[in-house]
């Protein structure tokens, strides 16, 4: 930057007002030294008194007199009221010769950097106290301006106050030129924006960095990792990607608050940087995922051993803030240049291996193969074709007979769901739970129970003994309010009889027992509807939540009925003495009981000595399409 001015007074171009009074001033000055001098000349000449030449002389030099004192006083006008308005933009002024190197500067300059007195005599003295990394940068600025390469001047930098600590000016000012364009003069003022720039510096920190940990976030994540790659493939060396998420960390949150959640992930986001090698850098990628880069890596056994490192340091325990909190995570690992040759590469592959790891239960780490990615294209294809199942046509329900142990009869149907698509029927056990994990059971479930409850109500006008449809539901379905008044509403406008209708749930329902669940069954219940616990002990089985369940009927998983027949285990009696003891604690509660998956005559026969109730399975028939089942099954009214 140039340099300040004495008064903190700005020195600009003069305008063309003020110019116009410069005229006005020296011609009427000019004037009276004119007459002044002619009177003197007459005086002299004459030798002689005149006193009207006297008067005249006197008159010329008292009016000259008279406009350099109005003028003086004009010019201190101005200058107070430059002082007031540089005061109260709280700036600083400056003055420079660029041939003398003499500098001036104001007292709100000097108040600026802290300093009482005025040490800053020339260029020199200023150019010790800018910080040495703008010193550069300032001659540049004030060079381009004195060579009329740039009509002002302006520059940001650090000078250091009288504290020792720099402060951010922002310079800015003009040369006065010469005829032949040489800068004489050099003025301007000087704005302390040291806060502005402390702003402007925290601003591009919150940009690139998380707020609660600290760490660096995914924006200078997806900015730094292509230049370590570039740098990998060019020393032919290894990159390694791990994905971090916290195992269970909702729960942390919701039962004891996110104040609780937010030490917890600032001290993960501490262990994990402290299980890194000096060369490896932490990102956080948001809510409880972390992802860590890890440079210069000979093969996935240096990855592997820092993944261990991180699983240790975060399974310890904790304590913060006087409490003691314990986690666990689930790490992914990608590698380049193997699993990938770009960031969102490597970052979709090293989710997908944490997401396979989170399967087999969490708490451990696990390297990407192509065997996932071939696993999840096929999972998003599924999902994909399951979202436009309902309007394509592609769903439909078969209906399984349930039949009277002791004689034979069809009493009841369990609707199934079935999806054809692309000429074969995809499993409901690779298609349910994608539709669970989605949401979009939802959509799905009440267009099974509009589907059951309208077949239920034909077969409950054509036919002379209808059989009782049982409809399963989803433990997700409960998750929104309103399921019993759903089916309820559903009942009314087909005018079925609610007895008509069987809903059987799984022991899964039962995981968070104050949540809906179980009072929408009460209700159900209550309104005459049957209510059946599907895949018995293949679950809690709990025999507390069993009493205070609404349930009518317990159906045994066909895990337990295939060994009742000898072929499928080493130890039928041990099979057939759990489905004993399974029926008769059904019938101890007055539950009635369903084997599901008979399909021998030994395993009805075993089924009878026992005293089950009803049996399902291919013995009599598989699920059959509604219009097959009661042409087989079913007789007209």
């Amino acid at each position: 930057m140039p340099p300040p001015h004495e008064h903190d007074t700005s020195v600009a171009p003069p305008s063309r007002l003020s110019g116009r009074r410069c005229r006005v001033l020296l011609l009427l000055t000019s004037a009276s030294l004119a007459l002044s001098l002619a009177g003197v000349l007459a005086f002299v000449s004459r030798n002689s008194d005149l006193p009207p030449y006297t008067l005249l002389t006197g008159a010329g030099l008292g009016l000259a007199l008279l406009i350099c004192i109005c003028e003086i006083l004009r010019l201190r006008r101005i200058t107070r009221a430059h002082a007031l308005a540089m005061e109260g933009t709280n700036d600083g002024m400056w003055e420079w010769d660029p041939l003398s190197k003499e500098l001036r500067v104001g007292r709100r300059l000097l108040s600026i950097l802290g300093y009482a007195d005025n040490f800053l005599v020339d260029t020199h003295r200023w150019l010790k106290l800018v910080h040495p990394d703008d010193r550069a940068g300032y001659n540049e600025a004030v060079s381009s301006h004195l060579k009329g390469e740039t009509p002002h001047f302006y520059h940001e930098y650090r000078v250091r106050a009288a504290d020792g600590a720099y402060r951010w000016l922002a310079a800015r000012g003009v040369a006065q030129r010469d005829g032949r364009g040489v800068g004489r003069l050099m003025a301007g003022s000087i704005t302390d924006i040291t806060e502005r720039r402390a702003d402007e510096a925290r601003i591009r920190y919150l940009a690139h960095h998380d707020a609660l940990t600290g760490l660096p976030n995914r924006t200078q994540l997806m900015d730094q990792v292509p230049r370590l790659i570039a740098r990998a493939t060019g020393r032919g060396t290894m990159l390694g990607v791990l994905f971090v998420d916290l195992d269970r960390f909702k729960t942390i949150n919701d039962a004891m608050g996110h104040s609780v959640g937010d030490i917890l992930l600032k001290g993960v986001a501490r262990r994990i940087a402290e299980a890194l090698r000096p060369l490896d850098q932490v990102y956080r990628q948001g809510g409880d995922e972390f992802i860590a880069v890890l440079p210069e890596i000979a093969g996935a056994g240096d990855a592997g051993h820092v993944a261990e490192r991180i699983l240790e340091a975060i399974t310890r325990p904790m304590r913060e803030a006087g409490l003691e909190l314990h986690t666990t995570a689930t790490i992914g690992i990608a590698l380049f240049p193997g699993d990938g040759g770009d960031t969102e590469t490597l970052l979709r592959n090293a989710d997908t291996a944490m997401y396979a790891a989170k399967a087999r239960g969490g708490a451990s780490c696990h390297f990407f193969s192509e065997q996932m990615n071939e696993r999840l294209q096929r999972r998003v294809s599924l999902e994909a074709a399951l979202r436009n199942a309902i309007a394509t046509g592609e769903l439909e329900l078969h209906y399984q007979p349930q039949v009277n142990v002791s004689d034979g009869r069809v009493v009841g149907a369990e609707a199934l769901l079935r999806w054809h698509h692309d000429g074969r029927f995809i499993p409901p056990d690779h298609f349910i739970p994608v539709a669970e994990e989605t949401g979009m059971i939802h959509a799905i479930g009440n267009w099974v129970l509009d589907t059951a409850i309208a077949q239920a109500a034909r077969w409950h006008a054509e036919c002379a003994s209808p059989p009782r449809i049982a409809i399963n539901l989803s433990p997700r379905q409960f998750w929104h309010s309103g399921l019993a008044r759903g089916i309820l509403q559903r009942l009314n406008a087909h005018q079925l009889p609610p007895d008509s209708i069987e809903l059987e749930v799984t022991e899964s329902v039962l995981i968070q027992p104050e949540g809906p669940a179980i009072g929408e069954l009460r209700t159900l219940r209550q309104h005459g509807l049957h209510l059946a616990l599907d895949d018995f002990g293949t679950g809690y089985s709990s025999l507390s939540y069993l009493r205070n369940l609404p349930v009518n009927r317990l159906k045994i998983d066909k895990s337990f009925i295939f060994p009742l027949a000898g072929s499928h285990s080493e130890n039928p009696e041990d099979a057939a003495a759990i489905v004993r003891a399974i029926i008769a604690m059904a019938h101890s509660l007055s539950l009635s009981v369903v084997a599901e998956g008979v399909e021998t005559a030994g395993h009805l026969h075993a089924l009878q000595r026992m005293g089950c109730n009803l049996y399902q399975g291919y013995l009599l028939s598989p699920a059959l399409p509604a219009g097959q089942f009661a042409e087989t099954f079913l007789r007209p009214a």
